[in-house]
Protein backbone atom coordinates (compact mmCIF):
# COMPACT_ATOMS: atom_id res chain seq x y z
CA UNK A 1 0.00 0.00 0.00
CA UNK A 2 3.13 2.61 0.68
CA UNK A 3 4.91 2.14 -2.26
CA UNK A 4 1.29 2.14 -4.45
CA UNK A 5 0.76 5.89 -2.23
CA UNK A 6 4.31 6.61 -3.43
CA UNK A 7 3.79 5.63 -7.15
CA UNK A 8 0.69 7.60 -6.97
CA UNK A 9 2.24 10.81 -5.70
CA UNK A 10 5.70 10.29 -7.81
CA UNK A 11 3.31 10.43 -10.78
CA UNK A 12 0.59 13.20 -9.63
CA UNK A 13 4.03 15.55 -9.58
CA UNK A 14 5.58 14.60 -12.92
CA UNK A 15 2.10 15.10 -14.17
CA UNK A 16 1.76 18.73 -12.52
CA UNK A 17 5.07 19.09 -14.59
CA UNK A 18 3.46 18.01 -17.83
CA UNK A 19 0.77 20.43 -17.89
CA UNK A 20 2.60 23.32 -16.37
CA UNK A 21 4.31 23.36 -19.85
CA UNK A 22 2.29 22.34 -22.01
CA UNK A 23 -1.44 23.84 -20.79
CA UNK A 24 -2.01 27.53 -20.36
CA UNK A 25 -3.05 27.67 -16.87
CA UNK A 26 -4.24 30.07 -14.62
CA UNK A 27 -2.71 32.00 -12.01
CA UNK A 28 -2.26 31.36 -8.04
CA UNK A 29 -4.27 34.74 -8.17
CA UNK A 30 -6.91 33.40 -10.48
CA UNK A 31 -7.36 30.33 -8.96
CA UNK A 32 -7.46 32.26 -5.52
CA UNK A 33 -10.29 34.79 -6.78
CA UNK A 34 -12.35 31.86 -7.80
CA UNK A 35 -12.44 31.00 -4.43
CA UNK A 36 -13.04 34.13 -2.64
CA UNK A 37 -16.29 34.18 -4.90
CA UNK A 38 -18.04 30.90 -3.21
CA UNK A 39 -17.78 32.79 -0.15
CA UNK A 40 -17.49 30.84 3.32
CA UNK A 41 -18.78 28.12 1.94
CA UNK A 42 -14.87 27.44 -0.24
CA UNK A 43 -12.78 27.62 3.00
CA UNK A 44 -15.57 24.97 5.08
CA UNK A 45 -15.83 22.69 2.51
CA UNK A 46 -12.30 22.01 2.41
CA UNK A 47 -11.73 21.82 6.17
CA UNK A 48 -14.59 19.12 6.29
CA UNK A 49 -12.29 17.71 3.19
CA UNK A 50 -9.50 17.65 4.85
CA UNK A 51 -10.89 16.19 8.23
CA UNK A 52 -12.75 13.38 6.52
CA UNK A 53 -9.44 12.94 3.63
CA UNK A 54 -7.39 12.31 6.76
CA UNK A 55 -9.91 9.29 8.04
CA UNK A 56 -10.09 7.47 4.95
CA UNK A 57 -6.19 7.11 4.14
CA UNK A 58 -6.28 10.22 1.18
CA UNK A 59 -2.86 11.11 0.41
CA UNK A 60 -2.43 14.22 2.88
CA UNK A 61 0.47 16.17 1.02
CA UNK A 62 -1.95 16.17 -2.11
CA UNK A 63 -4.51 18.01 0.07
CA UNK A 64 -1.76 20.35 1.60
CA UNK A 65 -0.05 21.26 -1.36
CA UNK A 66 -4.05 22.21 -2.92
CA UNK A 67 -4.31 23.93 0.32
CA UNK A 68 -1.27 26.90 -0.75
CA UNK A 69 -2.95 26.57 -4.31
CA UNK A 70 -6.22 27.10 -3.20
CA UNK A 71 -6.08 29.78 -0.36
CA UNK A 72 -2.35 31.18 0.01
CA UNK A 73 -0.02 30.27 2.07
CA UNK A 74 -0.78 31.06 5.64
CA UNK A 75 -4.29 30.66 5.35
CA UNK A 76 -4.19 27.52 3.07
CA UNK A 77 -2.11 26.06 5.85
CA UNK A 78 -3.91 27.10 8.77
CA UNK A 79 -7.30 25.43 7.17
CA UNK A 80 -5.41 22.24 6.33
CA UNK A 81 -3.39 21.50 10.18
CA UNK A 82 -7.13 21.99 11.93
CA UNK A 83 -8.64 19.99 9.26
CA UNK A 84 -5.69 16.98 9.36
CA UNK A 85 -5.74 17.65 13.38
CA UNK A 86 -9.68 17.42 13.27
CA UNK A 87 -9.47 13.58 11.13
CA UNK A 88 -6.76 13.45 13.01
CA UNK A 89 -8.67 12.69 16.23
CA UNK A 90 -11.58 11.43 14.53
CA UNK A 91 -9.67 8.42 13.49
CA UNK A 92 -8.04 8.22 16.70
CA UNK A 93 -11.63 7.74 18.10
CA UNK A 94 -12.56 5.48 15.85
CA UNK A 95 -9.63 3.63 17.04
CA UNK A 96 -10.25 3.05 20.28
CA UNK A 97 -13.71 2.53 19.66
CA UNK A 98 -13.22 -0.34 17.43
CA UNK A 99 -10.62 -1.65 19.99
CA UNK A 100 -7.01 -3.37 19.49
CA UNK A 101 -7.74 -6.87 18.04
CA UNK A 102 -9.72 -4.88 14.73
CA UNK A 103 -6.46 -2.08 14.80
CA UNK A 104 -4.32 -5.44 14.92
CA UNK A 105 -5.23 -6.61 12.10
CA UNK A 106 -4.56 -3.45 9.77
CA UNK A 107 -1.15 -2.79 11.38
CA UNK A 108 0.64 -6.13 13.08
CA UNK A 109 0.87 -6.57 15.90
CA UNK A 110 4.83 -6.10 16.35
CA UNK A 111 4.16 -2.64 15.00
CA UNK A 112 1.31 -2.09 17.42
CA UNK A 113 3.90 -2.79 20.40
CA UNK A 114 6.51 -0.89 19.49
CA UNK A 115 3.74 2.10 19.10
CA UNK A 116 2.98 1.14 22.65
CA UNK A 117 6.25 1.75 23.86
CA UNK A 118 6.82 4.90 22.02
CA UNK A 119 3.51 5.96 23.00
CA UNK A 120 3.96 5.01 26.46
CA UNK A 121 7.27 7.14 26.88
CA UNK A 122 7.12 9.85 24.62
CA UNK A 123 3.61 10.72 24.20
CA UNK A 124 4.17 14.29 22.85
CA UNK A 125 7.55 13.53 21.01
CA UNK A 126 5.96 10.22 19.25
CA UNK A 127 3.06 12.25 18.00
CA UNK A 128 5.33 15.13 17.02
CA UNK A 129 7.91 12.75 14.83
CA UNK A 130 4.67 10.24 13.78
CA UNK A 131 3.32 13.72 11.94
CA UNK A 132 6.95 14.67 10.46
CA UNK A 133 7.65 10.84 8.86
CA UNK A 134 6.81 10.54 5.57
CA UNK A 135 7.40 6.79 5.71
CA UNK A 136 4.20 5.68 7.99
CA UNK A 137 1.16 6.42 6.47
CA UNK A 138 -0.32 8.84 8.25
CA UNK A 139 -3.75 7.86 8.60
CA UNK A 140 -2.33 4.63 9.83
CA UNK A 141 -0.57 6.40 12.48
CA UNK A 142 -3.71 7.87 14.10
CA UNK A 143 -5.93 4.20 14.12
CA UNK A 144 -2.73 2.87 15.96
CA UNK A 145 -2.53 5.64 18.49
CA UNK A 146 -6.43 5.18 19.41
CA UNK A 147 -5.43 1.89 20.78
CA UNK A 148 -2.26 2.83 22.61
CA UNK A 149 -1.32 4.70 26.05
CA UNK A 150 -1.53 8.35 24.74
CA UNK A 151 -3.46 10.83 25.99
CA UNK A 152 -6.08 12.54 23.59
CA UNK A 153 -4.52 15.75 24.60
CA UNK A 154 -1.19 15.12 24.16
CA UNK A 155 -2.40 13.28 20.83
CA UNK A 156 -3.92 16.54 19.55
CA UNK A 157 -1.27 19.19 20.65
CA UNK A 158 1.82 16.95 19.15
CA UNK A 159 -0.56 16.38 16.03
CA UNK A 160 -1.24 20.03 15.64
CA UNK A 161 2.31 21.12 16.18
CA UNK A 162 4.17 18.48 14.32
CA UNK A 163 1.95 19.53 11.07
CA UNK A 164 3.12 23.04 10.90
CA UNK A 165 6.46 22.32 9.01
CA UNK A 166 5.31 19.62 6.60
CA UNK A 167 1.77 21.86 5.95
CA UNK A 168 3.72 25.24 5.70
CA UNK A 169 6.32 23.24 3.49
CA UNK A 170 3.64 21.97 1.00
CA UNK A 171 1.26 25.17 1.08
CA UNK A 172 4.38 27.34 -0.12
CA UNK A 173 5.02 24.29 -2.68
CA UNK A 174 1.39 24.61 -3.51
CA UNK A 175 1.43 28.38 -3.80
CA UNK A 176 3.88 28.07 -6.28
CA UNK A 177 2.91 25.02 -8.28
CA UNK A 178 2.07 26.62 -11.25
CA UNK A 179 5.58 28.02 -11.20
CA UNK A 180 7.63 25.03 -10.62
CA UNK A 181 10.67 26.81 -12.48
CA UNK A 182 10.46 29.68 -9.59
CA UNK A 183 13.50 29.44 -6.77
CA UNK A 184 10.21 29.34 -4.18
CA UNK A 185 9.31 26.23 -5.40
CA UNK A 186 13.27 24.88 -5.54
CA UNK A 187 13.32 26.17 -1.81
CA UNK A 188 9.92 24.55 -0.87
CA UNK A 189 11.02 21.08 -2.61
CA UNK A 190 14.33 21.46 -0.51
CA UNK A 191 12.88 21.81 2.13
CA UNK A 192 10.07 18.95 2.19
CA UNK A 193 13.16 16.97 1.63
CA UNK A 194 15.45 18.11 4.63
CA UNK A 195 12.33 17.71 6.99
CA UNK A 196 11.90 14.44 5.61
CA UNK A 197 14.99 13.37 5.84
CA UNK A 198 14.98 14.97 9.97
CA UNK A 199 12.02 12.59 10.55
CA UNK A 200 13.26 9.58 9.57
CA UNK A 201 16.00 9.89 11.29
CA UNK A 202 14.25 11.09 14.62
CA UNK A 203 11.55 8.25 14.18
CA UNK A 204 14.00 5.55 13.64
CA UNK A 205 15.94 6.53 17.02
CA UNK A 206 12.95 6.28 18.64
CA UNK A 207 11.42 3.08 17.30
CA UNK A 208 14.76 1.35 17.57
CA UNK A 209 15.12 2.81 21.68
CA UNK A 210 11.25 1.01 22.00
CA UNK A 211 12.10 -1.70 20.15
CA UNK A 212 15.35 -2.62 22.36
CA UNK A 213 12.98 -1.67 25.95
CA UNK A 214 10.52 -4.19 24.88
Amino acid sequence: MREVRAITLLALVVALVVISFVVDLPGGDEVRSWIRGAGAWAPAAFLLLCAGGTAVFFPKPVLATASGLLFGILPGAALAIAGFTAGALISFGIGRLLGREAVARWLGDSCLRTLDEVFAKNGLAATLVLRLLPVIPFAASNYGAGVTAVRPALFALGTALGLVPTTLVAALLGDAVLDLGSPRSIAALVAWLVIGVAGVLWGRNLLCRAARTS
